[in-house]
């Protein structure tokens, strides 16, 4: 599982373990540093609208990180030794309750029971302003316990066994300490003995190029490139290994069309027409088939009774259609696997596909509250998340209220 920390013909190294802290456990090095190295060869580039109306171009490092891991996470079903931004709930009551151990959040599809997986949600439910954090990576003593905290109980009490062998904090260049983040991270973790923290040292300058290339326009403006050179393989751990390789698409949207993007015909994946040029082939056929609506301009358009969408386009064809039925069944299963609420879907501000594999599943990345934040979800469910939040931002207040209605997002929301 190891691999080495320095690139060949350079004796600089990637990750530096801070010494006041703890080291990381054995074979965790080699794992992280595959993933801190395709972070800084394929950082997602985005413009993301902040809430007082500014924007913010941003090299999202760690979300590249987040990716590959809650990908292995997904193939492994959340029994992986390493999980990816786990929200804990810093309230000291609920540190009370846990002996002092900041409590971590777990899914809101309780089905599972005390055994689920971490929330995928980073604004759950009933939690106090300022009382949330999500450490970059928790690494599990035991893997085939989902449990990702060190506290004896969660929130709804049931018992656990300690579970946190190590907190992990990656530094990339220019990173900081918030305020407080570091003294919380030492709550989570009990001590400085079960606390790494890792700075990055981008060797050969690459987060420099992404940020030239994000400043030098949209694809469309950039030389052509095979569709190997586009892509960047993507490590992802299996049991069983997967016949053909995942790739991060080299798929940056231009910043100035991005900023208009509450004006666009589906919001969320406006970007998807400006950069499909940067797509691979792979990609672009999977998108044209599983959501031809999206490179098309038009907008939704609901029946009389609401039971059925369609995308009709400037023409007046009807390129893709959904019953309200699918909608709904599309809306459940997204909120089991992600944890996502109707109020966080309505602000999803930009969305891309980030990682897509040959077996059906792809990575999303989406904004929320200039918040990024990664899904691993099915093919088809990357069409509705689409489509819902397309309609959501295109419709009229009543026309969101229906298809809420419709979809039972109402009772769904309530959800922790």
């Amino acid at each position: 599982m190891g691999a080495t920390l320095e690139p060949a013909g350079s004796t600089c190294t990637i990750l530096e373990e801070r010494p006041e802290y703890a080291r990381l456990p054995p074979n965790s090095e080699g794992y992280l540093a595959e993933k801190v190295r395709y972070a800084l060869k394929a950082p997602r580039i985005v413009t993301i609208r902040l809430p007082d109306g500014s924007t913010t171009t941003n090299l999202l490092k760690q979300v590249v990180v987040s990716m590959v891991i809650r990908r292995d996470e997904y193939a492994a079903d959340f029994l992986w030794m390493y999980k990816a931004e786990v929200s804990f709930d810093m309230t000291p009551s609920i540190a009370t309750r846990g002996l002092d151990a900041p409590i971590p959040i777990l899914a809101s599809d309780k089905s599972q029971g005390p055994g689920r997986r971490h929330s995928l949600n980073p604004f759950p439910r009933g939690v106090k302003a300022g009382f949330l954090r999500r450490p970059d990576v928790i690494i599990a003593k035991n893997p085939g316990d989902r449990w990702p905290g060190r506290g004896p109980v969660d929130l709804d009490g049931a018992p656990h066994t300690d579970n946190l062998l190590r907190l992990v904090e990656i530094k990339f260049p220019g990173d900081s300490w918030g305020m407080g983040q570091e003294n919380a991270y030492q709550q989570i973790a009990g001590s400085r003995q079960r606390m790494c923290v890792l700075d990055v040292s981008d060797c050969d300058g690459d987060l420099e190029t992404a940020r030239q290339r994000a400043l030098a326009g949209s694809p469309a403006s950039q030389p052509a490139q095979s569709a190997s050179a586009q892509r960047l393989r993507a490590p992802v751990r299996t049991q069983q290994p997967i016949a053909q390789p995942a790739w991060y698409e080299d798929w940056i949207p231009d910043a100035s069309t991005v900023r208009d993007v509450e004006s666009a015909v589906a919001a969320m994946w406006d970007s998807a027409k400006q950069g499909a040029s940067a797509l691979c082939e792979e990609t672009k056929a999977w998108l044209h088939k599983e959501a031809p609506w999206m490179f098309a301009a038009g907008r939704w358009i609901a029946d009389q009774a609401g039971a059925v969408w369609t995308w009709v386009d400037e023409q007046g064809n009807a390129i893709a259609r959904y019953t309200a039925q699918q909608l709904k069944t599309g809306w459940q299963e997204l909120v089991r696997r992600t944890d996502m609420t109707w109020e966080m879907l309505r602000q999803i501000d930009w969305g891309q596909v980030g990682i897509t594999l040959a077996k059906g599943v792809a990575v999303v990345v989406v904004i929320v509250a200039a918040v990024a934040i990664a899904f691993v979800l099915a093919e088809a469910l990357v069409a509705i998340l689409a489509a819902l939040v397309a309609i959501v931002s295109t419709a009229s207040a009543a026309g969101a209220a229906a298809l809420a209605l419709a979809v039972g997002a109402a009772a769904v929301a309530t959800q922790g």
